[in-house]
């Protein structure tokens, strides 16, 4: 669905994308079995007191809300100020900017929770100096078994996301273009749940051992810059509500690793809310990072090898194996 779309989306009325959206992850739900299975089983884990018909309906939601969030990559080049200030609201917009009043930039944090790309233009077409800590769409062609279909998606993904309002800076390149936009004062974003990075934290998330990566709150204790946690809901007809929070404050007279996994623990805090209230917007990543366990640096939740309890193995046989 996706590759045909990308000629024809920009010229539909967005009442119409958001319906391809909505029906793409209802077809994804009715034949992807096995995606099925690894979600409810992380599903489970981690909200252990919903019902069975609960996680049912979590899994089509985040089936939904992940095409919701592909489709939305083929808007990116006809976005502007105006569709984002009929689209989105802003809430929490003072902190940001009391943040960038002291003059010493600012890191964004953000989880892979929901349209989370959408961050970067709500931010840049808002008038705000936006850079983005990224791996390309096209870096994933490189993964084993990816078609030529596949990688040519990709690769018009990566276009699109150059086509924003934002100074892309790769995972891979030298640091020194984050430190000069913290010094202009301008914003940096940065995920900071999992995949990827090869220096972790060990935080206590969802009731489970999680690795975070090290990398965002390292620079954040290195540097005087703010740290704004910025969430994305996505509602109904494609709008969205970009939530960004109070910045985070810790101890600089502390040593720098014990500041490192004080800002994580609170950002951990902050997005395990977020999951609770709105589960269908990290179904999809709970099931990206089970699946991609053996890929990544390191696995998101140490509890990975480890077999299921007879409990959980009684709740999913019947519904789900």
């Amino acid at each position: 669905m996706w590759y045909p779309l990308r000629i024809i989306i920009n010229i539909l009325p967005l009442r119409v994308t958001y319906l391809i959206g909505i029906v793409g992850g209802f077809l994804l739900y009715l034949v992807s079995k096995e995606k099925h299975k690894i979600m409810a089983e992380e599903l489970i884990l981690v909200l252990p007191d919903r019902s069975i018909s609960e996680i049912k309906e979590i899994i089509r939601g985040s089936f939904v809300n992940y095409c919701l969030s592909e489709t939305e990559v083929l808007l990116y080049p006809s976005l502007n100020n105006r569709f984002i200030n009929k689209h989105f609201i802003i809430e929490g917009r003072e902190y940001l900017d009391e943040a960038l009043s002291r003059g010493k930039g600012v890191i964004l944090f953000q989880a892979h929770f929901g349209a989370f790309q959408m961050t970067m233009p709500a931010i840049g077409y808002s008038g705000y100096k936006m850079n983005q800590i990224s791996a390309s769409a096209s870096r994933w062609k490189d993964d084993g078994g990816t078609s030529r279909l596949q990688k040519k998606a990709y690769d018009i993904k990566a276009k699109h996301e150059y086509a924003l309002p934002v100074n892309h800076i790769s995972v891979s390149s030298s640091m020194r273009p984050v430190f000069n936009a913290l010094e202009r004062n301008e914003i940096v974003g940065i995920t900071v749940d999992g995949g990827g990075g090869k220096k972790i934290v060990p935080i206590r998330f969802l009731g489970r051992n999680a690795y975070f990566q090290k990398g965002a709150a390292d620079l954040a204790t290195r540097t005087e810059a703010e740290i704004v946690p910025a969430f994305i809901i996505t509602e109904k007809s494609l709008k969205h509500r970009l939530i960004l929070h109070q910045p985070i404050k810790f101890m600089r007279t502390k040593e720098r690793d014990e500041n490192i996994k004080e800002v994580l623990h609170k950002f951990a805090r902050i997005l395990e809310s977020y999951v609770f209230m709105y589960p269908s917007h990290y179904g999809y990543t709970l099931y990206l990072r089970r699946s991609r366990a053996s890929l990544d640096s390191y696995p998101f939740f140490q509890d990975y090898e480890v077999p299921q309890d007879k409990t959980l193995n009684n709740r999913m046989r019947g519904d789900y194996a």
